[in-house]
């Protein structure tokens, strides 16, 4: 199912005094838009979403089933090396060693395909294939904040082997193997899963990175630390046949339908570039970011101005679509399922014919 749709490109011309909006519209560019939000759970109160995704052409599974023909996203699938907690005693559980560098990839490799096998039956799926695994980052560096303990467990290791060594080479060998391992796991996963199921379009949750216009960052671009360290993990962006970066926003931190433009375009321009750089890869890949339409400081609808701005930035950079997320809680009720289908209806719908 494609659609195409009147838009509204936003071009916004900064001064000190005020911004100005040129309005354009374009009817033939193909701009599909993916439904990644469990529904089926609203069939138990009697909505039904397969009615309305058809009636604005959103891009929805057979018989509103989460994973399909269409799109299909594996949650922390397989046997990743992940530092869990157990939520009753707070202990830390080290799956399959915690760290890459101290993992099983022959156990992971069983379990992936077991899980490819369980949930995406057909082998001859050819929609778009996401791996939401964000336990770690293969940049060392990046492991920050929540992910610090990935860099502890890392130096706690090598200590182990390394009893004399000072801070400094055991802060570089823990980053040395931890993303020649984490490089092995991502990427020989990536292998697999274009063989286990070729024709579909493959790519990791929120990659590439940027972390432009969040709150300890402001800045429009990427940092050209994160550019390069994209390069260095370029193997990744090789591999996938797919970008599904993210795009999901805080209304506290981006107050203006500017802010957003800018914190889209930083992210989109990024991965055009990585694709640029790309050689001799056989087919470029797609660049289908991931949208919530809720912000998620507030868990409160978009408004309407918001969402027209998003989709228009992204239509207007030529990326090939746009997924749409939803968690569980905003299905978990009738009153939850009824809000989201209401708003499909009168705000989501209508943008997307262009009222």
């Amino acid at each position: 199912m494609r659609f195409t749709f009147k838009f509204i490109l936003i071009l916004q011309c900064y001064s000190n005094v005020r911004n100005s909006v040129l309005i354009q519209t374009d009817e033939n560019i193909n701009f599909p838009v993916y439904w990644n939000i469990p529904s089926f759970q609203c069939k138990s109160h009697k909505i039904y979403f397969s009615n309305i995704t058809g009636k604005y052409n959103i891009v929805q599974n057979k018989n509103d089933s989460f994973r399909g023909e269409e799109i299909s996203i594996l949650y922390d699938p397989g046997n990743f090396p992940a530092i869990l907690e157990n939520v009753q005693t707070k202990e830390l559980i080290f799956r399959n060693g915690g760290v890459p560098q101290e993992g099983n990839l022959t156990l992971h490799f069983l379990l992936f395909e077991d899980a490819i096998n369980q949930l995406i039956p057909d082998v001859n799926f050819n929609g778009i294939g996401i791996i939401d695994f964000e336990s770690w980052r293969p940049v060392y560096r990046q492991n920050w904040g929540t992910l610090s303990p990935y860099q502890d467990l890392s130096i706690k290791v090598e200590r182990q082997k390394h009893p004399t060594w000072t801070k400094k080479q055991l802060t570089d060998e823990a980053r040395r193997r931890f993303e020649l391992f984490a490089r092995d796991f991502m990427q020989e996963t990536l292998y697999l899963v274009n063989e286990l199921r070729p024709a579909a379009k493959w790519g990791y949750y929120a990659y590439p990175y940027c972390f432009n216009m969040a709150p300890n960052n402001m800045e429009t671009e990427c940092s050209q630390q994160v550019v390069q360290e994209n390069d260095r993990t370029k193997w990744l962006f090789s591999t996938s046949t797919a970008y599904y970066p993210s795009l999901y926003f805080s209304q506290s931190v981006l107050t203006s339908d500017q802010m957003i433009a800018q914190m889209i375009q930083g992210r989109i321009k990024e991965s055009q570039r990585i694709i640029r750089t790309l050689n001799k890869v056989p087919v470029k890949p797609k660049i289908i970011p991931y949208i919530w339409l809720k912000y998620r400081d507030t868990e409160e609808y978009m408004t309407k101005e918001n969402l027209a701005t998003v989709l228009s930035v992204l239509k207007s950079m030529n990326t090939d679509g746009v997924i749409i997320w939803g968690s569980s809680k905003d299905v978990n009720s009738k009153r939850n399922c009824q809000m989201l289908y209401d708003y499909v209806d009168k705000i989501l719908g209508p943008i997307l014919l262009g009222y």
